[in-house]
């Protein structure tokens, strides 16, 4: 029978003591010994427990010994080249129902965004002019304009000089045109800055989203692309969020079926540009 002491004598530990609390004390002698103490208004919870042996083994370290435990290595830098990461890209953003364009140059990529172009405005249902959401970048810009050469029925909207942005005000929006700073080949994502209101709308608003970027932007992982990602957030003037946009927008309900596009753009191409 396991018993336990009280100031008052001797009783069985599965006696009710609905007053008394639990509280727990073990010390060393030639043997280790546990001995449960009731005693009103003695309070030591499990947590409280813990904490003392965590202090009490901490007092009996030496610090001056003590080293800083090695971070393990869960995404290994292989250090693959950008051919080698160019196809790991696109077949991993496939898995995940998005689709990327691979293009020589600059100008290739330019006529097939225009091409693509077409296709979405054929299939919108909307009346020109549509509508193409712009990356407020030096090359976001320059691409756009090139576009409007082309696609003569569609028209840019560019960043708002107003940071307060209605997504009402561009509901209408056929597809918009973002240029990632770094790709992540390991997941097919890519690293987007959402700098104001209008920039992280263009990720999720549309319902078709173009991503322009090149192979020198490919890193293998999220670790390898950590330094860049970090330089970033630590950047007193950088506002806003750092988004890892990976395909299209899924959403699968309780019985499991996937839908694309409800959270998000229905439609995610990456114009990978490998010869920049």
């Amino acid at each position: 029978m396991n018993e336990v002491v009280l100031p008052c004598g001797k009783c069985d530990v599965s006696t009710p003591f609905p007053d008394i609390i639990l509280s727990f004390e073990r010390w060393k002698n030639e043997s280790v010994l546990t001995h449960f103490i009731f005693d009103k208004g003695l309070v030591m919870d499990s947590r409280t427990i813990i904490l003392n042996k965590v202090k009490k083994a901490l007092a009996d370290v030496d610090k001056a010994q003590l080293q800083e435990p090695k971070i393990p290595e869960i995404w290994p830098v292989t250090g693959k080249s950008k051919e080698e990461l160019v196809p790991i890209f696109v077949n991993n953003l496939n898995s995940v129902k998005g689709q990327a364009i691979l293009c020589q140059n600059e100008d290739e990529a330019i006529s097939k965004i225009a091409d693509t172009m077409k296709e979405v405005a054929a299939a919108s249902g909307q009346k020109a002019p549509f509508q193409l959401g712009v990356y407020d970048s030096e090359y976001g810009q320059m691409i756009s304009a090139k576009l409007m050469e082309i696609c003569k029925d569609w028209i840019s909207l560019n960043a708002p000089e107003n940071p307060a942005v209605d997504p009402k005000d561009y509901e209408p929006m056929t597809a918009s045109l973002v240029t990632p700073f770094v790709l992540l080949a390991d997941t097919g994502s890519c690293a987007v800055e959402g700098r104001s209101a209008f920039e992280r709308l263009l990720c999720y608003l549309a319902p078709v989203c173009f991503m322009v970027a090149s192979a020198s932007q490919l890193r293998e992982n999220l670790p390898h692309a950590w330094p860049e990602i970090e330089a970033k957030m630590q950047n007193p003037d950088q506002h806003g969020e750092i988004a890892l946009v990976t395909g299209p927008s899924r959403t699968a309900d309780i019985e499991k079926k996937l839908v694309l596009g409800v959270h998000g753009p229905q439609r995610l191409i990456v114009f990978l540009i490998q010869n920049d």
